[in-house]
């Protein structure tokens, strides 16, 4: 059965949604490759804790392992890798069956699903699970990603509930 128009029209905002995530995470990923120094800082400032209003209910927390700082970098941008790749391979499989038939449309969003959760794992698990409570960087000026990350938060929810829908 051949699609209309509109449907056709209405399957390009989701692939634009997973396109997006996937452009992002590459420049993400570019930026923390080629310039480590300011989102290691970022990563170091919150694992220290250095720039919140410490007291002992949370003091115990901080970590001030130059290792450990590393590795959490690494491990998130990793994580951005993986948000870029699948966005890429997600954006290629939804492109090439947009004016497909249902059933093959709704086979092709398993990767821009992918890129969707693991958008979530980056900038709501990570960043604002981790970051802002565990590490309460929410009580920093400086250090603190909330507005950022509640932004790609609410895209990615819109990219997931558009991906459902079309």
């Amino acid at each position: 059965m051949e699609i209309g128009v509109t449907e056709v029209v209405f399957r390009l905002i989701p692939l634009l949604l997973v396109l997006g995530t996937a452009v992002m995470g590459l420049i993400v990923c570019l930026n923390n490759i080629t310039a480590p120094g300011a989102n290691l800082r970022f990563v170091e400032h919150i694992m220290t804790m250095d720039t919140t209003n410490m007291d002992s209910g949370t003091q115990w927390r901080e970590i001030r392992s130059p290792v450990l700082h590393r590795a959490a970098f690494l491990a998130i941008l990793v994580c951005e890798v993986a948000v870029t790749v699948l966005g890429l391979v997600g954006s290629y499989f939804l492109a090439t069956n947009l004016t497909a038939p249902a059933d093959a449309w709704d086979a092709a969003k398993l990767f821009g699903y992918l890129t969707f959760i693991m958008a979530l794992v980056v900038w709501f698990l990570i960043i604002q699970v981790v970051g802002a409570e565990w590490y309460v960087s929410w009580q920093s000026e400086k250090w603190n990603a909330i507005r950022d990350s509640t932004r790609i938060n609410l895209i990615t929810i819109a990219g997931i509930i558009l991906l459902r829908i079309s």
